[in-house]
C-alpha cells in the first residue's frame, strides 16, 4: 500500500512539474522550433566552416551571417512595408466631413462605366451599388489596419521571439547532435522509427522553407524589374512588399502585381499596363515553378493537405504556421505511414504463425 501511495505522489509531481515546465516555456515554443528550422537549413554549411573552424565560431559564424543576410533584412522589410501600407490605408479611410480618395476612385470614368454595364444587366440604382461598394472597401481597410497596428503593436514581443529564435539557432548548431540522441532516448518508440520521423521533419525543413524563401525572393526581384519598367511609383518598395506578401498562402503576391496593373489601367497608361499585366503573369508562374523545382522529393504531400495545413497553422500558430504547418502535416503523414506499414507486417506475422494443435 506504502509503495502505491509512493508511486502516485511521484506520478502527482511529476506531472504538475511537467504542466509547470509546459507553462512556463509555452510562449517560447514556436520561437525555439523556428531556430530548429534554421538549424537544419544550415547545417550542411556549417559542416563545411566547422572542418576549418572550431565548433562554437563556427555557429556563432553562421547565426551572425544568418541573421545579417537574412532575418534583419526581412525584419526591416516588413516593419517598413507595414508603415507604408499604414499610411496608404489612412489616406484611403472615409472622412468625417467629406469625401475620399476611395469616393474620388469610383469617379473615374472606367468604374462608372463598369458600374453601368453591371446596371444595365441588373437592374439596381448605380448610387446604391457604388454606396455597397465603398462600404465594402471601408470595411476591409479597417481590418487591415486594424491588422497592421497590432503587428506594430506586437513588435516588443516579436522582438523577444526573434532573439530566443536566434539563441535556439546557435545552441542547436552547436549541440543538435546531442540534442536530437536526448531525443531519440526519450521517445517512446523504436530508435529507427524516431530517425526516421527526424530525416522527415529535416527534409521537409529544407524543402518548405527553402522553397518559400526562394519562391518569394525571385518574385520580390521580378516585381522590381516590372515595376520599375512600368514606371510605378516607388519600384524598390512594392517589390519588397510583394516579396514578403509571396509568403502569404493562395493570394501571395497577385492582390498587389493586380493592383498595379490596374492603376496603371486607370491613369491612362495602356502600354505600360499591358506590360505590366504581362510581368503579373511572369511572377505569378514563377512560383509555381521555382517552388516545384526546390521542393522536388521533399515532400508526398497532397498538395491540398499542403494548403490546408498552412491556413490550420497560421490559425493556430500565427504567421509562423505557414512555415510549420506544412512540415506538421509531413511528419504526420510519415508516421502515419509508418505505423500502417508496422501494423500490416505484425498481422502478416500472425497470419504465417502455425497455431499449436
Amino acid at each position: 500500500m506504502e509503495n502505491r501511495w509512493r508511486g502516485f505522489l511521484q506520478l502527482a509531481f511529476g506531472a504538475a512539474l511537467f504542466g509547470l515546465f509546459f507553462y512556463m516555456m509555452a510562449p517560447f515554443i514556436i520561437p525555439i522550433l523556428l531556430g530548429g528550422v534554421l538549424a537544419i537549413i544550415c547545417y550542411p554549411v556549417f559542416e563545411r566552416v566547422c572542418a576549418k573552424v572550431p565548433r562554437h565560431l563556427s555557429a556563432l559564424i553562421i547565426t551572425l551571417t544568418t541573421l545579417v543576410l537574412v532575418i534583419l533584412p526581412l525584419a526591416l522589410v516588413s516593419y517598413g512595408a507595414a508603415h507604408q501600407l499604414l499610411e496608404l490605408i489612412s489616406r484611403f479611410k472615409m472622412p468625417t466631413g467629406g469625401g475620399s480618395h476611395a469616393a474620388d476612385l469610383f469617379n473615374h470614368p472606367w468604374i462608372q462605366k463598369a458600374l453601368q454595364t453591371v446596371n444595365n444587366f441588373f437592374p439596381v440604382d448605380k448610387q446604391w451599388l457604388q454606396d455597397q461598394a465603398l462600404s465594402i472597401l471601408q470595411t476591409v481597410l479597417e481590418k487591415l489596419s486594424s491588422g497592421i497596428a497590432n503587428f506594430l503593436g506586437a513588435m516588443p514581443a516579436l522582438l523577444l521571439g526573434l532573439a530566443i529564435t536566434i539563441i535556439s539557432f546557435y545552441f542547436l548548431l552547436v549541440d543538435g547532435e546531442r540534442f536530437l540522441r536526448f531525443l531519440t532516448d526519450l521517445a517512446l518508440m523504436k530508435r529507427e522509427k524516431a530517425e526516421a520521423l527526424f530525416h522527415t521533419f529535416e527534409s521537409s525543413c529544407r524543402g518548405v522553407v527553402v522553397g518559400l524563401f526562394a519562391s518569394a525572393a525571385a518574385q520580390g526581384i521580378l516585381a522590381i524589374f516590372f515595376y520599375a519598367i512600368a514606371s510605378v511609383p516607388n519600384p524598390i518598395l512594392l517589390g519588397a512588399i510583394t516579396g514578403v506578401l509571396a509568403m502569404v498562402p493562395l493570394f501571395g503576391s497577385t492582390p498587389i502585381t493586380i493592383g498595379a496593373c490596374v492603376y496603371l489601367f486607370l491613369k491612362g497608361k495602356i502600354g505600360l499596363g499591358i506590360v505590366m499585366s504581362i510581368g503579373a503573369f511572369i511572377i505569378g508562374v514563377s512560383d509555381n515553378i521555382i517552388r516545384s523545382m526546390v521542393m522536388k522529393g521533399a515532400s508526398e504531400m497532397h498538395p491540398l493537405l499542403a494548403l490546408v495545413s498552412v491556413f490550420g497553422a497560421i490559425h493556430l500558430l500565427g504567421a509562423p504556421g505557414i512555415f510549420l504547418g506544412p512540415i506538421i502535416a509531413a511528419v504526420f503523414v510519415s508516421f502515419l505511414k509508418m505505423t500502417s506499414m508496422e501494423m500490416k507486417m505484425d498481422k502478416s506475422e500472425l497470419e504465417l504463425t502455425p497455431f499449436d494443435t
